[in-house]
C-alpha cells in the first residue's frame, strides 16, 4: 500500500492500533471512485486510505494522507463506542469557518452526525488525542 510511505510515526501508531482492533485496512476502493473522497471508515470494519485523489488533488500528499488517517481514525473511536460521538462540548473544539463547511459537506454524503464530523475534524491534527480515543472505545 502506497500510502505507508507517507505516515508520521504517530499516524503509523494509530494505524496499528486500528490494525490491532480488527479494521481491514485498504487503499483506493469503493467510495474512492468519487473525488471529494480522501478516506473512510465503515460498519464492515473497513478503513480506507483514497492515495489516488489525494495525490490528484494537487494539496500536499503526505500531510493529507496523515490527516485522513487521523480523521478516519476519529470515525473508527466512534464506531467502537456504539457510532455515537464522544459529545465533546463544541466550544471546546473550535473549528475555522473552512472546516465549519467541511463538515456541513462530508454530512450531506456521510451517515455521521454533525457532532462526529465536528469532532473528526478538530481531532483530525492531534494524533495524541486520536490514538486516546481509539484505546479509550476500541479496547
Amino acid at each position: 500500500m502506497e500510502f505507508l510511505l507517507y505516515l508520521t510515526p504517530q499516524a503509523q501508531e494509530i494505524l496499528n492500533l486500528i490494525n490491532k482492533a480488527k479494521y481491514s485496512v485498504r487503499e483506493n476502493i469503493g467510495y474512492c471512485r468519487d473525488k471529494d473522497f480522501f478516506g473512510y471508515a465503515d460498519f464492515g470494519k473497513k478503513f480506507v486510505i483514497c492515495t489516488k485523489n489525494i495525490k490528484d488533488s494537487g494539496f500536499n500528499v503526505k500531510f493529507y494522507i496523515n490527516e485522513t488517517v487521523y480523521h478516519e481514525g476519529v470515525h473508527i473511536g466512534h464506531h467502537c463506542n456504539g457510532y455515537r460521538p464522544f459529545w465533546i462540548s463544541k466550544d471546546d473544539m473550535p473549528l475555522p469557518s473552512n472546516k465549519l463547511q467541511d463538515v456541513k459537506n462530508s454530512v450531506s454524503v456521510s451517515a455521521a452526525s454533525s457532532q462526529m464530523e465536528h469532532e473528526a475534524y478538530w481531532m483530525e491534527d492531534k494524533p495524541d488525542k486520536v490514538r486516546y480515543v481509539i484505546k479509550k472505545y476500541c479496547f
